[in-house]
């Protein structure tokens, strides 16, 4: 029973094996077709490929190639390439790509050359909608441009077919292209042969498609450059019996407009048309040029496309303005024109003219807005009128370009008193009024505070210096009195045993000289501006003595020195107290306080100055030192001397004697 089993088994095998199906990722795929089935998510498992394909062109990082099923991508190093037209053996894995699947080779057997398979005829447009990537097709076209760089192996080209583009690359990685046999075919209708190669932004997004082509012999001629003579510029657009197919036209004209680098507008006698260059040109207004280029149809006109552009030696004279009666139709579109308004709006870059009862929109160059001048000015000016219109000439759009300053000239502006500006005026003028009848009674009302507060301090002020006069002169009286009283007291205490009669006469010059001070004191208190005796003092005659009497009281050497000093520097009363009490406040100080042995008192006049210096050789002091506090001579000395107009300045160091110095200008300078 077991080997009955058995048998059976073995029997049903081959059914069974035969009915086994391994996974995809298993086995290997052996057609472009299976590889193209497979989804997104089954090409993300990578499975293996072994296919046999024949190399149709070279990419930047690989290869298409082509089987009898079909086209496809291989990743492969670009140094290592195939040579086109090789046929291969690939092994390798399938990858999903942004747009379909692809192979990364992991490695080639080279079998042999084949040539490419049958191309499939497509139209350029076809070729952009991915119809045509990776597969081996060929399409016709006019050649408008072809460049190459220092590598005759790797350039491009530009393929138009009516109004579609196509860019060509020119690539091979083992073979040079003749570049001048294909710099030739600009203006011929070609036919390539080549595969499309899809093209991605930066999101992933298929957003076209190039076209390769890898060897010259895939490039051949239909119908050659047409050669013919240079036409005008409003003939761009004619039918041309020579030709059979589009292709480009030389004309020529003067730059009337630059809109940007690669667009301007050229005009030749009563015709202008927009003109668009393959490449950055640079040229300027009034310019004559020779241009060739492809007719293009914008709306309801014919300019040119890819146009080449050399200057012209034998152009035209610049165009000169035409007078537009209707700025805002089609007519003189493209042309020179000129035409007056009245200045409406102004932007940035953007002016409106009204015109008769047209609004006019100017486009002007940057920065010229704000020079031109207030609105309401009426304009003239001069400009290239371009025109957007449709297929049957309705108007869509119509600005008026600018290209400087020179094409604007201002013919009126408008009063600058205008209704709106005078109330404005009258409005700022009243509020002015206003602020100011409430800054002049905000200023009356701080004037009475000010003066409330002078007063004051006037008031404040003369009780102060009313209590420092009072001060000082019972300091000059009182003290330089008692002084006197303290050194003839003393004489008496030596004379009283010896000399009673001497002794009997101290004592009375002591009591007259308190009774002087007691006067003096008494007229300073009562506020005489001139004590009693001022107007009798004989300055300096009177001082010199009472100094020199001090002195001998003191027992302290005395000296008075006159240099240019005589009897017509006479001082007014004041004047003469003030120094009298300076000079004896200086002795009495030094007497008091120097230990000195010697004094002098100089009297100098000299250059309508006069000088008094009492100077003794007494210990001395820091003059920079603030005075003991209760001591009013130096600052009593300094107040009467400012009061008087004069100089006043104490010179002295410890150990080198005291200098006090007062100088007055002669002639009552001083008042």
């Amino acid at each position: 029973m077991f080997r009955l089993a058995t048998w059976f088994c073995l029997l049903l095998a081959p059914a069974w094996l035969r009915a086994y199906d391994p996974p995809v990722s298993a086995r290997p795929l052996r057609s472009v077709e299976d590889i193209r089935k497979l989804t997104y998510e089954e090409s993300r498992l990578a499975p293996p490929v072994a296919l046999k394909v024949t190399v149709l062109s070279h990419l930047p990082d690989g290869f298409d190639a082509q089987d009898g099923s079909g086209g496809l991508f291989f990743e492969y190093p670009p140094d290592k390439l195939p040579r086109i037209g090789d046929e291969i053996a690939v092994a390798g894995n399938a990858a999903g790509g942004f747009h379909g699947p692809y192979v990364i080779v992991d490695g080639l057997e080279r079998l042999g050359s084949k040539p490419p398979p049958k191309a499939l005829h497509f139209r350029p447009d076809f070729v952009q909608t991915g119809l045509g990537d990776n597969r081996w097709v060929e399409i016709e076209g006019l050649m408008v441009d072809v460049k190459f760089g220092e590598s005759k192996r790797e350039g491009r080209g530009l393929l138009v077919t009516g109004q579609s583009d196509l860019v060509i690359r020119f690539r091979n990685a083992h073979e040079d292209f003749d570049v001048e046999k294909l710099e030739r075919l600009v203006g011929s209708w070609v036919r390539l042969q080549g595969s499309g190669a899809p093209l991605f932004n930066d999101q992933q997004q298929r957003i076209g498609s190039d076209f390769f082509c890898a060897r010259q012999p895939f490039v051949s001629v239909i119908e050659p450059t047409a050669g013919s003579a240079p036409v005008r510029l409003d003939e761009i657009g004619r039918w041309d019996s020579r030709r059979t197919r589009q292709g480009l036209v030389e004309t020529s004209g003067t730059v009337t407009l630059v809109e940007g680098p690669s667009s301007l507008v050229v005009q030749a006698g009563a015709h202008g048309a927009r003109v668009r260059t393959l490449a950055s040109v640079s040229v300027s207004v009034g310019e004559p040029v020779r241009l060739t280029g492809l007719p293009e149809t914008e709306g309801y006109f014919v300019g040119l496309r890819y146009a080449t552009i050399v200057p012209s030696e034998t152009g035209g004279a610049p165009a000169e303005p035409v007078e537009d009666d209707a700025p805002l139709s089609r007519e003189h579109a493209f042309q020179l024109v000129t035409f007056s308004g009245r200045l409406i709006e102004k932007g940035r870059g953007l002016i409106n003219l009204q015109s008769d009862e047209s609004l006019v929109p100017v486009s002007v160059p940057p920065g010229l807005a704000a020079t031109l001048p207030p609105e309401g000015s009426e304009l003239r000016v001069r400009g290239v009128k371009r025109v957007d219109a449709d297929e049957r000439g309705e108007v869509r759009s119509v600005t008026v370009a600018l290209r400087s300053a020179e094409d604007v000239a201002v013919l009126a502006v408008p009063s600058w008193w205008t209704p709106g500006r005078l109330w404005t005026a009258i409005a700022i003028l009243a509020v002015g009024a206003l602020l100011f009848l409430a800054s002049l009674l905000a200023l009356n009302r701080r004037v009475k505070q000010q003066t409330a507060l002078i007063a004051e301090q006037i008031e404040s002020n003369a009780t102060l210096e009313e209590r420092n006069r009072i001060a000082r002169e019972l300091h000059d009286t009182l003290s330089q009195g008692f002084s006197g009283v303290g050194y003839q007291l003393a004489s008496v205490a030596n004379h009283l045993a010896s000399d009673p009669a001497k002794a009997r006469d101290k004592l009375d010059a002591a009591r007259e000289m308190v009774e002087h001070s007691l006067a003096e004191a008494r007229d300073s208190l009562i506020g005489l501006r001139v004590p009693t005796g001022a107007e009798s003092l004989d300055f300096p005659e009177a001082t010199l003595a009472a100094a020199r009497a001090r002195c001998e009281e003191a027992g302290v050497a005395f000296e008075a020195e006159r240099v240019g000093w005589n009897d017509r520097l006479g001082f007014p009363p004041e004047t003469a107290f003030g120094c009298h009490r300076v000079v004896l406040e200086a002795v009495a100080n030094a007497l008091r306080h120097s230990g000195a042995k010697h004094l002098k008192v100089s009297l100098v006049a000299a250059d309508g100055q006069a000088r008094i210096v009492v100077a003794d050789d007494g210990a001395g002091f820091a003059v920079s030192s603030k005075p003991p506090e209760g001591h009013y001579g130096i600052r009593g000395m300094r107040e009467r001397a400012q009061r008087l107009g004069a100089g006043f300045a104490i010179h002295s160091a410890p150990g080198q004697g005291t200098s006090v110095e007062l100088s007055l200008n002669l002639g009552g300078g001083n008042e």
